[in-house]
């Protein structure tokens, strides 16, 4: 463990990784470059099979055990995030207006640094599958990768990711039994009455009452409480066309719900949809709602939990457990339907700027910590595996 740590060459290796990926960040759908960087790396550390073009851009290196087991999935994601304007982040392209503002860049590297170790010392057992996941921003690439018909050939028994975390102390292990991340979805509504001339107001049936309506009454859902909660946060809205001479006869309105659990997130829907439809109807106006970017709650097993503590302790990481979830949320939620997962948080500095923010920054000093809690981990539940089932041949 504490070779992992200190061994400066890696660490070299998967910073100069690092940077090179913060330098072409590619939105969800779109991690061309991203992808093409990760399979020329990986190539170098000749995996048993590399698969690519999973669910999109996704890509995925395999080491083999020298005797059967489970398979252990880590995973991390490709895309980076649209901004609304450059800045002094030295990695944001210029003119491109995208950036890895939630650190992407950085969980690839951390990933990919599994794979000199895994190439020196294949698993004892079972398999190893390293998953570069794409479209984690938009909710897609989970499930795009589950439903992808090559997803059978690295079908996980095992799955478990992280994040990296401003605002906790730099290297150490963020973790929750039960819920980690929050379950979310986008809500659009859309609001179509009648336009006019703005001369003659009366003869629309303009969405403006309804618009205020919502935005005053939308919010007033959230009930923000330690845990469980639910809450709705508004993000855009925009009226008719910027016109000085037309009474608009539509409007767009969205928000984000978000809840501990998916039953929560259910009742906060309904009544997101009754609030729409009260306000609509009292302006006589139709109203969509469409439902986009759906995140499942991302929840821990806890004999995975238990495995993370141990890793912790033997090996000397900090281990800090939080007593509830997280706003955001994360597409590794998908992954629960398939087998026990584990999603656990990287501290990069209790001062550091948040995750989405223009002078976010990750802090490539965490790289091997996360990479040496990766392995043990892996380490741990192979080599459990394999000495059950020497145990159970032997009839001890």
């Amino acid at each position: 463990m504490q070779n992992i740590r200190h061994d400066h060459i890696l660490e070299g290796i998967l910073v100069t990784l690092r940077g090179s990926l913060a330098a072409c960040p590619e939105v969800a759908g779109s991690e061309v470059m991203t992808s093409t960087l990760i399979a020329n790396f990986l190539h170098s550390y000749a995996p048993d099979k590399l698969l690519t073009h999973l669910g999109g851009y996704g890509i995925a290196a395999v080491y083999e055990g020298q005797h059967p087991g489970p398979t252990v999935m880590i995973r991390c994601e490709l895309d980076g995030l649209p901004v609304e304007e450059a800045d002094k982040n030295q990695w944001l392209v210029p003119g491109a207006n995208i950036a890895h503002r939630c650190g992407h860049d950085g969980h690839m590297a951390i990933v990919a640094g599994l794979a000199p170790l895994l190439h020196r010392t294949s698993p004892s057992c079972g398999r190893v599958v390293l998953l570069f996941q794409p479209a984690e921003e938009t909710g897609a690439g989970a499930r795009a990768i589950i439903d992808d018909p090559n997803f059978e050939k690295i079908r996980p028994d095992y799955a478990i990711t992280l994040h990296n975390l401003p605002g906790f102390p730099r290297g150490h292990i963020i973790y929750r039994r039960g819920t980690f991340a929050s379950a979310s979805v986008g809500m659009r509504v859309r609001l179509l009455g009648q336009a006019s001339h703005a001369a003659e107001p009366e003869q629309a049936r303009s969405p403006a009452n309804a618009v205020g309506q919502l935005l005053a009454e939308l919010p007033r859902l959230s009930r923000i409480t330690d845990n469980p909660y639910c809450m709705l946060t508004l993000t855009h809205a925009q009226l008719g066309l910027m016109s000085f001479g037309l009474t608009p006869g539509e409007a767009t309105v969205c928000a984000t719900l978000r809840a501990a659990s998916a039953a929560s997130l259910r009742t906060l829907q309904r009544e997101a949809e009754q609030c729409v439809r009260d306000c609509a109807a009292a302006e006589r106006l139709f109203a969509e709602v469409e439902w986009v970017q759906d995140f499942p709650a991302t929840v821990n097993d806890d004999a995975l939990v238990d495995t993370l503590e141990r890793v912790c302790l033997d090996t000397g990481i900090v281990a800090i457990e939080i007593p509830k979830p997280f706003r955001w949320s994360e597409d590794f939620g998908h992954f629960a339907d398939i087998c026990p997962i584990l999603h656990f948080g990287l501290g990069i500095g209790e001062h550091a700027p948040g995750l989405h923010q223009p002078d976010y920054e990750f802090c490539d000093d965490t790289i091997l910590v996360a990479v040496s809690g990766f392995y043990e981990m892996v380490k741990s539940l192979l080599i459990g595996y394999g000495n059950r089932e020497e145990n159970t041949a032997t009839g001890t």
